[in-house]
C-alpha cells in the first residue's frame, strides 16, 4: 500500500496560532526517508523525493518568518533543513548540532548502551517515564529541559520561527518531559511533525499536537541534578567518561544552564598531580589541540570548547575548592571521582544570585590581589546574564584597591593585565580614580 504523506495538520495549526512577536522554537522531526531496517540507525539514509517536496511545501509556509535553521548532522536532517530554506526562499545556513543527533542530548556515551539490544521502544518508554539514566545516557528530565533552554538561547529572542531538525526520539522525549505527560507509541511524531516552544511573561510554553503546558523560566538552574547533568554532558563530549580520574569542574561554565548558550571554557581542577597527568593524557587521546597557556593553567581546544587544566592540585574536596572563589555565581562545582561517581556543591550565594539576578561577591575576598580581574568578570557575567552588579559590590572592589599602598596597587594592575580580557573599561576607570 502506498502511503500518502502530508504535512502533519498539528504543525500547520500551531504555525497559525503561535505568537508572531517572539522567538518560536520548532523541534521538528526530519522529512520522509526510505525504509530503515530494524535496529539500524541509518546514518547515511537520505530523505526521499516525496520528503523533499513536503519539506519545500512546509518551507513555503514559513516564508518571511523563518529566522534560523539547525539540524542533527545526519544527512536526512541536513537535507530537510536545506529544503525548508529553499521553500522559504531564505538564504540561511544550516547549523549542525550534535545535541540534536549523533548522538543527541539524551546519549552521553553510545558505547555504554547497546540500543539495538535494548530495543528502540524500550529505550523510548524509559525516556518518557523514568527519572534515572540508562547506562551511557543522560537523565531524561534534565536533558530535555537543557535542550529547550539551549534552543531558546540560540534563538536569542529574535522574533520569528527557529527550526531545529532532529529525530523522533528527541521530539517525543522532549515534548513528554516539558508537557509532564508520558507520551505513548501512538504519540510519536510523524515526518515533519514537531513540538513548539516559546517564552512569555508566565513562563516557557510547550505545544505538541493537542497538548499545551507552561513551565517556569529559566528551565534549568543551579539545582544539584542540573549541575551534575551539565557536567556529565560536557565531560562526555570532551575528555570522556572513562578516564578514571579524580577532578573538579567548577566556575563560570555553569552559567550555560541559565542562558542555554555554550560555555566560554571549562575549568578543570585535578585532585592530584597524578590526576592532572591522566587528564592531559585523556585530552590528547581525544585529539585536543594545545592552545595558548593561561596564567594558572594549561589550555586545550577540543569539541568546540576551550579546556583549562589547572596547574595547582591543592583542593581535594568540593568545599576546599569553592573556598578559593570570589564571585558567588561562579561558586558552583562538580566532583568526578576516580570510581566514576559524581557529586555537586552549589554555594548559597550562587543560588541567591540567580534568584535576585545580581552578581555578588564572596567576602572577604580571598584573591584580593586580583580584585580588578574580579571586577571585570563581574561586569562580564552581568552583561551575559542580563543581571545587575549592585553598587556596594563594586564599591568593595574599589575599597580593597584604594586601601593598598602604591606599590601593591601597581602589582594589582599588573596582575589584571596578565589575567584579564581587558574589557569593561577597568584600566580607564583606574586612570580616572588615580590620575
Amino acid at each position: 500500500m502506498t502511503i500518502q504523506w502530508q504535512i502533519p495538520p498539528s504543525v500547520l495549526r500551531h504555525l497559525e496560532c503561535v505568537p508572531l512577536d517572539r522567538a518560536i522554537i520548532v523541534l521538528l522531526r526530519h522529512s520522509v526517508r526510505g525504509y530503515l531496517p530494524p535496529d539500524d540507525v541509518g546514518y547515511a539514509l537520505p530523505i526521499t523525493d516525496t520528503g523533499r517536496r513536503l519539506a519545500l511545501e512546509l518551507g513555503a509556509r514559513l516564508r518571511g518568518r523563518l529566522r534560523s535553521l539547525h539540524a542533527s548532522p545526519l544527512i536526512r536532517c541536513i537535507q530537510t533543513a536545506e529544503a525548508l530554506a529553499a521553500g522559504a526562499q531564505a538564504e540561511l545556513p544550516v547549523v549542525p548540532n550534535r545535541l540534536l543527533g549523533d548522538p543527541g542530548v539524551f546519549v552521553l556515551d553510545g558505547a555504554r548502551l547497546n540500543w539495538s539490544e535494548f530495543g528502540h521502544e524500550r529505550v523510548m518508554h524509559h525516556l518518557v517515564t523514568n527519572a534515572e539514566a540508562l547506562p551511557g545516557m543522560a537523565r531524561p528530565e534534565e536533558a530535555a529541559r537543557f535542550l529547550v533552554q539551549m534552543m531558546l538561547g540560540t534563538a536569542n529572542n529574535r522574533p520569528g520561527v527557529h527550526v531545529f531538525v532532529t529525530h523522533d526520539s528527541l521530539v517525543t522525549t522532549t515534548a513528554a518531559r516539558l508537557l509532564g505527560k508520558p507520551l505513548s507509541r501512538d504519540d510519536w511524531p510523524k515526518y515533519l511533525e514537531g513540538a513548539f516552544f516559546w517564552c512569555a511573561d508566565d513562563g516557557v510554553h510547550t505545544a505538541y499536537r493537542d497538548d499545551e503546558a507552561i513551565r517556569s523560566d529559566p528551565l534549568c538552574s543551579f539545582t544539584e541534578s542540573d549541575v551534575v547533568e551539565f557536567a556529565r554532558r560536557e565531560i562526555a563530549a570532551t575528555i570522556g567518561l572513562n578516564t578514571g580520574t579524580h577532578f573538579f569542574l567548577a566556575g563560570g561554565a555553569f552559567k550555560s544552564l541559565l542562558t542555554g548558550r555554550p560555555p566560554r571554557d571549562l575549568d578543570l581542577w585535578p585532585a592530584s598531580e597524578h590526576d592532572r597527568t591522566l587528564l592531559i593524557k585523556a585530552l590528547q587521546c581525544r585529539g585536543a589541540q594545545p592552545a595558548e597557556p593561561r596564567p594558572f593553567s594549561d589550555t586545550f581546544e577540543l569539541a568546540g570548547r576551550v579546556i583549562e587544566v589547572a596547574r595547582k592540585t591543592e583542593a581535594s574536596t568540593l568545599p576546599a575548592l569553592l573556598a578559593g572563589f570570589d564571585i558567588g555565581i561562579s561558586a558552583v562545582a562538580v566532583e568526578h571521582r576516580s570510581d566514576g561517581e559524581w557529586s555537586a556543591l552549589v554555594h548559597p550565594l550562587a543560588t541567591k544570585s540567580v534568584r535576585k539576578r545580581e552578581i555578588r561577591l564572596l567576602k572577604p575576598l580571598i584573591n584580593w590581589r586580583y580584585a580588578l580581574t574580579t571586577l571585570e568578570r563581574m561586569r562580564r557575567y552581568a552583561d551575559e546574564l542580563s543581571f545587575s552588579v549592585p553598587h556596594e559590590e563594586e564599591a568593595e572592589i574599589w575599597r580593597v584597591f584604594e586601601t593598598q599602598d602604591e606599590n601593591i596597587r601597581t602589582g594589582m594592575i599588573e596582575r589584571y593585565r596578565r589575567t584579564s580580557f581587558g574589557d569593561f573599561g577597568i584600566i580607564e576607570e583606574v586612570g580616572s580614580r588615580f590620575p
